[in-house]
């Protein structure tokens, strides 16, 4: 069945917006047909659709289920602000690894400014991998300072550094037990010394993703998909 995000009110479904559009032009859904409705509780709603209007459609919820393909664990991804496209793939493939808080921050060598940045494309960008993955649980998003990334990041059990040319060699298998990850990437000048300092601090793994220099891009994605594949999540 398609998936669609919308409103769960007691016994019915609300399905407005592009996903209105998506249901009744592109897809061309009439009533009687049934679809899968998911509205970020984490449970996949069996809807019949009922009645389709200019802005709305309307459906029955048949039954609800616990979707199997949320996020397990407690893993959260910092990154530093990197080009608003780059940004916009680590949003997608973040949510397709199961990674459940998404954190933005602003460091020295940022090359984008989060002054008068707003989450709504990036929203748009969580509900349809949502979809595309059959999640049920929408990935949260958040932007911080770096003094708010540090307090959040060294609240985590488990915090993994990416530190480039200076980072060690790390067991991941060692993530197996893990359920409360943190993950820090910089962005495409990394972070000044003086902010690697304050990371430090925080006693982190200080790890390394190889020899070779990866994007920042790259590493986010790479390091959120092997802490998610190892810890079972």
């Amino acid at each position: 069945m398609k998936r669609f995000i919308g409103k769960i009110e007691e016994s019915q479904a609300i399905i407005e917006g592009e996903e209105l559009n998506h249901l009744r032009n592109v897809l061309r859904l009439t009533v009687g047909d049934e679809v899968i409705v998911v509205n970020g509780d984490g449970c996949d709603y069996v809807c019949q659709i009922t009645k389709i209007d200019k802005n709305i459609a309307k459906l029955s919820v048949k039954s609800k289920k616990n979707n199997k393909n949320n996020a397990k664990n407690q893993i959260s991804l910092f990154i530093s602000a990197i080009k608003r496209e780059k940004l916009e793939l680590v949003v997608q493939k973040a949510v397709e690894e199961g990674i459940k808080n998404l954190y933005i921050f602003e460091s020295q060598f940022s090359t984008m400014k989060l002054k008068g940045e707003k989450l709504v494309r990036y929203q748009k960008i969580i509900e349809s991998a949502t979809k595309q993955c059959e999640r049920a649980d929408f990935m949260k998003i958040e932007l911080l300072s770096f003094s708010q990334m540090l307090e959040k990041f060294a609240a985590h059990k488990t915090r993994l550094f990416a530190n480039e040319r200076e980072g060690e060699e790390f067991d991941f298998a060692s993530l197996k037990s893990a359920k409360d990850i943190a993950i820090l990437v910089g962005c495409e000048g990394g972070f000044s010394a003086e902010e690697k300092q304050q990371i430090l601090q925080t006693k982190p793994e200080n790890i390394s993703l190889g020899t070779r220099i990866l994007r920042a891009e790259t590493a986010a994605i790479l390091l959120a998909g092997i802490a998610s594949l190892f810890s079972g999540n």
